[in-house]
Parts: structure tokens; sequence; C-alpha cells
């Protein structure tokens, strides 16, 4: 019987970068300098019915979509996987993304959720005594590839 998790926090996340496919990647290159939290998610349009024989409305949920991913970055314009990450930009080639999120420090026990898709946006700015960040956008492309448990 799995072990229950405690509530765990934020900054026990890695974010891996694989080849997209119908299946999740058989390995995964970790994302170095990962400078803010990466939400992930998905929302659901609800439908309401009208109901002329009730005094209420129904509703229905209809389709899925993921929201898309912040990915922001303390840049290192060197470094192989950030220029990876910038060539995926700039020849609009599909990657996929494991979140790895961990109860804690040991990195032994957490969730994950993998998804395809497509870096929209590319950004790059800083200020005066201020570390480099470059912020992408990564649009999800369908539902997960894959997502469950670490142990």
């Amino acid at each position: 019987m799995p072990t229950p998790m405690d509530v765990f926090t934020g900054s026990n996340i890695t974010v891996g970068i694989g080849t997209a496919g119908a299946t999740q990647a058989a390995t995964f290159t970790t994302i170095p300098e990962i400078a803010a939290f990466p939400g992930t998610g998905s929302t659901a349009t609800v439908i309401e019915v009208v109901s002329f024989n009730t005094s209420y409305n129904r509703k229905l949920v209809g389709s899925k979509t993921n929201a898309d991913v912040t990915l922001q970055l303390n840049w290192i314009p060197d470094n192989t996987i950030h220029q990876q990450l910038v060539t995926a930009f700039e020849n609009g080639t599909r990657i996929q993304l494991k979140f790895s999120y961990f109860t804690d420090a040991t990195k032994t026990a957490g969730s994950y959720v993998v998804y395809n898709g497509f870096i929209s946006e590319k950004k790059i700015e800083s200020d005066r005594d201020k570390v480099v960040n470059m912020t992408l956008n990564f649009a999800c492309d369908g539902a997960a590839v894959a997502q469950g448990l670490l142990s």
C-alpha cells in the first residue's frame, strides 16, 4: 500500500524535455535553472441546457483544453538544454515536457504530468543588477500524454 503524501512546497520541482510522441518519451533531460513555479492544469467548457419542464437548468461538461504553461528560466545562453528550447521555438518543433512535483528535497516521491506541445513565445528580459530571465510559453497540444505518482 502506498504511503500517503505530505503537503509539499513549490521548490521541489523538475521539468524535463523529451521527444514528442503518442506515448511518454523514454528519456527526459532536466531543464536547469527553473526560476518560477510552472503551473499546469486544464479547463472544461460548461454548457447550460435549458429545461422548460423544470425550475432549474442543467449543466453539462463539454470539451476540455489544457492551459498553456509559462516556463521561466534563469537564462544561460550557452547551456545546451536552453538552446534546445530556443531551437524548438525557432523551428516550430513539437516537444514533450514532463513536470515532476516532488514532496520533499530527496525527490523520491510526488506526482508528474507529461504534455506534448510547442514553444509559442520566447521573451528575454532583465533589469539592472538582476538575473536575465528567459520566459517561454509552452502551448499544450491535446490531452496529457501521461500522469501519475512518482515513487
